[in-house]
């Protein structure tokens, strides 16, 4: 028989995992050797929450569950933000975590910790798993990861258990619970009302319409019923962003300028919709028709109609004939919200620093159009979330629901493993990198061909600009910063620092035509960032 290790690695193998993230400690070596012998790929982070970032992006471009390793005490707690992460940008990540013996006497606290009390405001479930019950709880945990809004499910085991042979054979895991879906002909004859009576339809996107991905179907509804299409930040480029219909982006600030146009709304059409990525309260009186794999719960919004599951039937059903509609909108009102933008004439640079606008705009002419941008935490994340043009899904990585820093790096390596032959930027402010900085190693070690821009402002700028907002003095929020160009150097990365946008378009080009990583500093002026102080 099996020992306890060697069922959970053969069931994550059987399971199509192919990669385990983590960080060892002695209690795992059983279960790191298994995964090994089982043909699972280890790839070593130098930070548990790295091990949970890649995985949440591993789980979200190949539509099924990705599994992290740490150890027990410190292991477990480094863990937890990446946890948090999977848990509010809901991603089916199972994290494994050695656990101190249950017989262990309680004399002995060293690194213990009560991993299920740690654990519980962050995943699905947190269980100890044992010889004798690991067969049906791990087939319930990778269903659980999956089901109805995903997140993660925390697993321990302790070294002496995870030596112990099972009891008997367990039953093969079942991954795949997806059953056919009776469409609810009641509510979607009232939704169809609903959208045949509304002159100025509107149809918001959020990060539910992952792993299914009913991205043809939704344009089919879209130009149906000429509705400008609004996503969330994890829903950039379900809609190409140069279609007609594509207005932007909500869910970066209290003032997004899709805002507007959503305002002017009489039905709202939600996709996949979750207020875990807004930082506004969701107040629009108009009928809401609510389409999510997923109840709507936690918390519930008031809906016209709710139609729960798969999300391809219902916009199928729903993808016209249209009404009659007010002829000043759809393509029409996104054009003029389009021209009505105010012309951005911050893109120089001053005394060597760029504005971070115009480093988006040299990044994006080098880059083609399905390259992929994972991008970190900060007052560039907004910006790059307001006007980085995406055209396609999965081409936009961005930590949301919880938004911790650190990870832009982890998101690139992640991303640039599954798609090797897809250009990769990490972009990524100084204050984000210092949190992930051991992460170059990993990237020198791969060799993944990831361009990191670092923009340097010497500063948590965000909070700065709040400090300086309030009238508050700057105090503890400027940093210290490494030369990060030698710091590259020192991981054996090609790196350089770029002043002025050709500087940096070539940069970039010169990473991609080598093949291999490497890492672009570009000092910038922070005064043109939305949340400036100025702005």
């Amino acid at each position: 028989m099996p020992t306890l290790a060697e069922f959970i690695a053969g069931t994550l193998a059987d399971a199509g995992l192919r990669t385990v993230f983590g960080l060892p400690g002695g209690e795992v070596l059983p279960l790191l050797e298994a995964l090994r012998q089982a043909g699972i790929e280890f790839v070593l982070v130098r930070h548990e929450a790295s091990a949970v970032y890649m995985a949440e992006v591993t789980a979200r471009l190949t539509r099924r569950p990705s599994a992290c390793l740490v150890t027990l005490g410190p292991g477990a707690a480094n863990a937890v933000p990446g946890a948090a992460h999977a848990h509010l940008d809901r991603a089916p990540v199972l994290l494994l975590s050695a656990d101190t013996p249950a017989e262990a006497p309680e004399v002995l606290s060293h690194q213990r910790l009560d991993l299920a009390a740690l654990m519980a405001p962050v995943s699905k479930a947190s269980w100890r798993l044992t010889p004798e019950a690991a067969p049906a709880m791990l087939r319930t945990a990778l269903a659980l990861a999956q089901g109805g809004r995903p997140g993660p499910v925390h697993l321990s085991l302790s070294h002496p258990d995870s030596l112990k042979a099972l009891p008997e054979p367990g039953p093969q895991p079942v991954i795949d619970q997806t059953h056919g879906q009776r469409l609810d002909s009641a509510a979607l004859a009232e939704a169809r009302r609903i959208l045949e009576g509304a002159r100025r339809p509107v149809i918001v996107v959020g990060l539910g319409v992952e792993p299914e991905g009913p991205y043809a179907a939704l344009r089919r509804v879209a130009e149906a019923w000429g509705a400008p299409v609004i996503t969330t930040p994890k829903a950039k480029g379900s809609l190409p962003e140069d279609h007609p219909l594509a207005v932007g982006v909500i869910g970066l600030t209290l003032s997004d300028p899709a805002y507007e146009v959503l305002a002017e709304a009489d039905a709202i059409l939600a996709v996949g919709f979750d207020v875990v990525e807004l930082v506004r309260a969701w107040e629009h009186p108009v009928p809401l028709i609510w389409a999510a794999p997923w109840p709507n719960e936690d918390p519930a919004l008031s809906a016209a109609v709710e139609l729960v599951g798969l999300l391809e039937p219902v916009l199928e059903q729903l993808a016209g004939p249209a009404g009659v509609q007010d002829p000043a909108w759809g393509a029409p009102r996104v054009a003029a919200f389009r021209a009505d933008a105010p012309a951005d004439d911050r893109a120089g640079e001053r005394a060597g620093r760029l504005a971070p606008q115009a480093v988006l705009r040299a990044l994006r002419a080098a880059a083609p159009r399905g390259a992929i941008l994972a991008t970190d935490v900060g007052a560039h994340k907004i910006l790059a979330a307001l006007e980085w043009p995406t055209y396609e899904p999965h081409t936009y990585l961005v930590a949301n629901g919880l938004s911790p820093m650190g990870y832009g790096l982890p998101a690139a390596i992640a991303a640039s493993r599954l798609r090797p032959e897809t250009p990769v930027i990490c972009l990524t402010g100084d204050g984000g990198l210092a949190m992930a900085m051991g992460e170059l190693g990993l990237l020198a070690e791969l060799a993944a061909p990831v361009a990191v821009v670092v923009l340097r402002d010497d500063a948590l700028d965000l909070i700065r600009a709040k400090q300086l907002r309030a009238g508050l003095p700057v105090y503890g929020t400027e940093l210290v910063n490494p030369d990060f160009v030698d710091l590259a150097a020192a991981y054996g990365l090609a790196a350089q620092r770029a002043t002025d946008a050709a500087s940096c378009r070539v940069a970039l080009q010169g990473v991609w035509r080598r093949g291999r990583p490497g890492l672009i500093e570009v000092p910038i002026d922070p005064s043109t960032y939305p949340t400036a102080a100025s702005s």
